[in-house]
């Protein structure tokens, strides 16, 4: 052997105390990450679960102001045949006005004319001489 022989050899022991403590060091570092990595993919599937939750509110959620707006829609719709049917009734009622007013302005003239004429009748009978029977003296 010469003597650079075990100088060399010492050079390959050394090299490979370095590299043993590197895989070494790796081998932890992949561990650690590889721990790392279970709690991260556990948080994500943690995350995943209630945002699925959260999802399935919001479906929820989502029919339940469907089905208010479908209730709020047909609520509408039967105000409307509601208003429909007042504008009916309320056009019939102002034809009724209409009527009434007329014939109430017709039964005043009448009333009126009839007035004139019973005060004509009034005024005749009150200066028409009597013969006692009821009757005027020229009859």
């Amino acid at each position: 052997m010469t003597q650079n022989q075990p100088n060399r050899l010492d050079a390959i022991e050394a090299t490979q105390a370095v590299h043993s403590q590197i895989l070494n060091e790796l081998a932890l570092a992949h561990r650690e990450l590889a721990s790392f990595s279970t709690r991260q993919a556990e948080r994500q599937q943690q995350t995943s679960d209630r945002h699925d939750e959260v999802l399935s509110r919001l479906e929820n959620s989502a029919n339940r102001h469907d089905e208010a707006l479908t209730r709020l829609e047909n609520s509408v719709n039967r105000q409307q045949e509601t208003l429909d049917r007042h504008e009916t009734t309320l056009a019939r009622i102002e034809r009724s006005i209409e009527a009434l007013t007329t014939s109430t302005t017709e039964t005043i003239q009448l009333v009126a004319q009839n007035s004139i004429a019973i005060r004509e009748i009034w005024r005749y009978l009150r200066y028409e001489p009597r013969n006692g029977n009821g009757r005027g003296e020229n009859e």
